[in-house]
């Protein structure tokens, strides 16, 4: 029996009426998932207590300043509309940090998280591809175990719903609702990486992460453990979404505020900076983003609502489209050019095309006359009128 099947949900309350009076802590809610997710909890559970969001000091702007920063954004138009006044009197700020030791938390702050929260949605994290080991393990190793520590001493905490990734595990060819084993020591690797100086580390990246693509998915991976170890301690559940794509439906059809996945690809190619990418036409796999934060909710439910026991095992549910929308690299290619001569940008560095190819002589060639000579005459013209080169180097992606 697996944890939904072995329930009986007619006895327990509706989502609505569970959420009802609860005091919910999220991280990473200034992202593209988080803005959803506060937006869907205060528009279909207006009657929740509140919610307090994990805020940093960034670029000078103050936590306060950030949380109205965030209101400005499209996301909560129709909140606004339909809901006024809901977020100004449910959502405060809690100064912090995820990548510091008690996620830089006063012992204020934390002492009041501790004694209030029901419900944490631990969504913060790192997802640059391009991040050092060091500075991803901070945020999404380090972070998820200072998380767990404190979701640890909350004294009414009835859920905790851990956020990783579709692909952390992309050593393996099926993925299954399961932890598999690490494939490191979480706590060697954090140390290694607290301990090691960083240009030793990024020598040694690469032979560390071993088939992991990328630090991204290798301490997504460690840090399901993080999570796991607490099994029959921490009313904990594990969600894996894939590619999170524009909004299905919420806040509104096609909402997006990145150029993250399918976005970036068109953008890029929009504006004729991309003209070829080194790919196989693999299939891709995209989730909404308003279908995934659905997800997040009802599992806080599913999880909320069941008394922990020392036996309990923690929930893992892959959040996917898997073979219901096969998508391929060649189809989203097709989709986006017919999209960008509909929607053409207003303006454009070379004329709009862009192919994938599983040949590196030809991804080579084609670098090389439609990337590499036509940089290198901008850039010939610019220092001709001693200005400043600006064309990027040519990117293999």
């Amino acid at each position: 029996m697996t944890f939904l099947e072995d329930r009986d949900f007619r006895d327990v309350p509706a989502i609505k009426e569970y959420y009802k009076g609860k005091t919910i802590f999220i991280t990473g809610g200034t992202g593209f998932m988080g803005k959803v997710l506060i937006e869907k909890l205060l528009y279909s559970c207006t009657e929740l207590d509140r919610i307090y969001l994990l805020l940093r000091k960034k670029k000078g702007v103050n936590p306060d300043e950030r949380l109205k920063v965030l209101y400005e954004s499209l996301c909560f138009t129709r909140l606004k509309k339909e809901r006024p006044g809901v977020f100004e009197s449910k959502v405060f700020f809690i100064g912090g940090d995820v990548s510091e030791i008690g996620l830089g938390i006063s012992e204020e702050d934390r002492s009041l998280l501790i004694n209030r929260v029901n419900i944490v949605f631990h969504v913060a994290a790192s997802v640059r591809f391009d991040d050092k080991l060091d500075s991803s393990a901070k945020m999404n190793l380090r972070g998820t175990r200072e998380m767990v520590q404190m979701a640890e001493e909350m004294s009414n905490l009835e859920s905790f719903v851990h956020v990783s990734t579709g692909y952390a595990n992309t050593n393996r060819e099926t993925i299954e609702e399961v932890v598999y084993p690490p494939l490191a020591d979480w706590r060697d690797t954090l140390l290694v990486c607290e301990t090691t100086d960083t240009n030793v580390l990024a020598a040694l990246t690469n032979k560390y992460i071993g088939d992991m693509p990328n630090t991204y998915v290798f301490t997504k991976q460690l840090a399901e453990h993080v999570v796991y170890e607490k099994k029959g301690k921490l009313p904990a559940t594990i969600i894996r979404p894939t590619i999170v794509s524009p909004s299905w439906r919420e806040p509104f059809e096609g909402w997006i505020e990145n150029f993250n996945g399918p976005v970036g690809l068109l953008t890029a190619m929009g504006l004729g900076v991309l003209r070829t990418a080194y790919s196989s036409n693999n299939m891709q796999d995209y989730v909404p983003v308003d279908t995934a934060i659905r997800m997040f909710i009802v599992v806080g439910w599913v999880r909320g609502t069941k008394k922990l026991e020392a036996t309990d095992d923690i929930p893992v549910y892959n959040c996917c489209s898997g073979s219901l929308q096969n998508i391929s690299l060649e189809y989203l290619r097709k989709m986006s050019m017919d999209i960008i001569e509909k929607y053409p940008f207003d303006k454009s560095l070379w004329v709009v095309r862009g192919f994938y190819t599983d040949s590196e002589f030809i991804y080579n060639l084609s670098v090389f006359f439609e990337h590499l000579l036509p940089a290198l005459a901008l850039d010939g013209v610019l220092k001709l009128l001693r200005k400043k080169p600006i064309t990027p180097r040519p990117k293999r992606i």
